[in-house]
């Protein structure tokens, strides 16, 4: 008996069994409402995804709107679909260690980046970045990334008017870094916003987080004396600034003794 045919993701995040083949030739754009359903695989030793924080729930048809998952599994299920035929069922295994079955009824819908105007563009970067920041609040930093990361790509070719929204997500996405640890790359993009809006509350915080936790107290009180003159009632600055202070000052105390042990 002839097996299914397979389909390897090009990213390598998962590998799709046809089970049932859709028909036509268009296949969903992103944006576009899915008529799925999610069901546990025939294998009951597996790990179903009615047991798996997918966000998208199991078990019963629902709509969903292509993209707009947040959790890396909803990405997952997003990432397949793209690759769909109406009617189709597929088996999917994914690198992250769990199995589903996901079948595809209709959708309806949807439109390339390039095929959507300025101002299409623009109000659906302004959306991913609110609900980014839900995203990013519930804890769900690799959606909030996404959808942040989307919006900017979506303001590369916008009119100026989109300027102030390319900064606040070059923001956001500074804050996600420093939540991954990705210091000097928060230190980068808080600097690209502080070339365009010296003034930026947020920026300034950022990057004083970011090169206080590579050890540049010098350039980290920088950014929080100058927060702190346009802010004085910052009481996060102010707290980072003391330890900074401290920071330096127990650093000096150990450079001097170093530099005076090697005159005795």
């Amino acid at each position: 008996m002839e097996s299914p045919p397979t389909w390897h993701c090009p990213d390598g995040s998962f590998t799709k069994t046809i089970l049932e083949p859709g028909s036509g030739v268009d296949k969903p754009k992103e944006c576009a409402r899915c008529t799925i359903f999610l069901e546990p695989p025939s294998d009951p030793t597996t790990q179903s995804c009615s047991t798996i924080d997918a966000g998208y729930p199991a078990g019963s048809w629902l709509q969903v709107e292509l993209g707009e998952g947040d959790t890396s599994r909803d990405h997952l299920i997003d990432q397949c679909l793209e690759t769909m035929l109406p009617g189709e069922v597929c088996r999917v295994d994914s690198t992250l260690g769990f199995r589903f079955v996901l079948r595809l009824a209709s959708f309806e819908g949807g439109k390339e980046t390039w095929e959507l105007d300025a101002n299409e563009k623009i109000e659906r970067a302004a959306r991913d970045r609110e609900k980014g920041g839900k995203a990013f609040r519930d804890g769900y930093l690799e959606g909030a990334e996404r959808r942040y990361a989307r919006a900017l790509r979506l303001l590369v070719c916008t009119p100026g008017e989109a300027e102030e929204e390319k900064i606040a997500l070059l923001s956001n996405l500074a804050a996600c870094d420093l939540k991954k640890g990705r210091l000097r790359e928060a230190e980068v993009r808080c600097t690209r916003v502080l070339e365009k809006e010296p003034d930026h509350l947020k920026a300034l915080y950022r990057r004083g987080m970011a090169r206080a936790g590579m050890s540049d107290w010098m350039g980290a009180r920088a950014d929080f004396e100058k927060l702190l003159k346009l802010d004085p009632g910052n009481k996060e600055a102010r707290r980072e600034m003391v330890k900074v202070r401290e920071k330096q000052k127990n650093e000096q105390a150990q450079i001097s003794k170093a530099l005076g042990k090697m005159f005795l």
